[in-house]
């Protein structure tokens, strides 16, 4: 009988101690951005967080020992391997951190070699706000972020199943006004650049909606996000001039410019300020790549005077693009009510000299 309590009391503790021996201690690595969209870095202070004494360089050069789950955000391995390739600080001043970085990298790797390692959602952002700020790339974060940062650290890494934020942190609505703006502006030029900028872009706002970004630091992410696009959506644009008509039918140089490396076929839209002038419709015009063309606008002057001429770019889907701009017009012609006018009165005139002439010839025969 005591060989049987023995035996079930040891199977008991046996069971109850197997939980403690598969226990996993999970590090989550992460990090605000650091970085501008063009990659420049904002400050130096990831370098001071990687370092043996700071708090990145604590969990990956000091870890808790046992079993472990690294979580790890794909967005933090990109700007750490940035930043060990060799990068440049906004401020010009000398970048201390390439060094920090590698050897960051390097003791990951080996601390991680055994242990397991999941993708953490890209950026780390708030689901929250990814929901009423860019609801259609929820899944879309999940599915990228295992596959980037398997490529990152050349191993299999488990995917992103969730986002470990859900922060409401504030967000003024002039900002979220601009930023639903700013993300209109890239999808609409998204066929225009190669799909590696296009993810850049999506991922560059994923990053602002990271909860642990300062409101500083947040604003001034916002304002680099909206400068870009700005950019980007001006890179299609009219050149600006004015115009002075001196025939009937006139047709007006219009200059347009493609910075996009990629052709680009877009509609052309012109409206007269006034009565003044009537314009013809024109046909979709194709701009090559990097390129200037001039599209003659054929016009037909009804009358002198001033004018103007409003035109507008569309893309092919119907979005506008550039700035519209203003051509003012000055009408130098005699317009064809005025030609008549006269005319007439030349006629008339000439025909009241034959009648007078006529007359005086009668009198001198008489």
């Amino acid at each position: 009988m005591k060989r049987i309590l023995v035996a079930i009391i040891t199977i008991f503790i046996t069971f109850l101690s197997l939980p403690m021996a598969s226990a996993s201690t999970t590090i989550l690595l992460t990090e605000p951005s650091h970085r501008q969209i063009d990659g420049v870095f904002i400050d130096d202070e990831l370098a001071i967080s990687l370092a043996v004494t700071g708090r990145l360089g604590h969990l990956v050069f000091d870890p808790p020992s046992g079993g472990r789950t690294w979580l790890i955000d794909p967005a933090l391995i990109e700007d750490v391997t940035a930043m060990a390739n060799g990068y440049t600080l906004i401020s010009g001043s000398t970048s201390s951190g390439e060094l920090i970085a590698k050897s960051w990298l390097a003791q990951l790797e080996l601390i991680s070699k055994s242990d397991k390692v999941k993708a953490l959602a890209y950026g780390n952002p708030s689901s929250y706000w990814i929901s009423r700020i860019s609801p259609h790339e929820i899944n879309y974060i999940l599915t990228i972020s295992g596959i980037r940062l398997a490529k990152l650290l050349a191993r299999p890494v488990g995917a992103a199943l969730t986002y470990r934020a859900n922060n409401r942190f504030t967000i003024s609505a002039s900002d979220l006004l601009t930023l639903k703006s700013d993300s209109t502006y890239f999808s609409q030029t998204a066929s225009y650049i190669d799909p590696t900028t296009i993810d850049k872009y999506r991922l560059a706002l994923i990053k602002i909606l990271n909860p642990n970004l300062s409101s500083d630091r947040r604003e001034y992410l916002i304002r680099d996000y909206t400068s870009v696009a700005y950019a980007q959506i001006h890179l299609v644009h009219l050149s600006p001039g004015k115009f002075t008509i001196t025939a009937t039918h006139q047709n007006l140089p219009i200059t347009l410019t493609n910075g996009f490396p990629t052709n680009v076929k877009i509609n052309l839209y012109v409206f007269s300020t006034n009565l003044k002038v009537q314009v013809s419709e024109l046909q979709p015009i194709l701009i090559p790549a990097n390129s200037k063309v001039q599209v003659m606008v054929p016009v037909t002057a009804l009358t002198s005077g001033t004018s103007g001429l409003n035109v507008e770019l569309t893309t092919s889907h119907g979005d506008l693009i550039g700035d519209p701009v203003l051509y003012p017009l000055k009408i130098s012609v005699i317009s064809p009510v005025a030609t008549w006018f006269t005319t007439g009165a030349a006629m008339m005139l000439f025909l009241a000299a034959t009648i007078q002439s006529g007359r005086r010839i009668r009198r001198r025969k008489k």
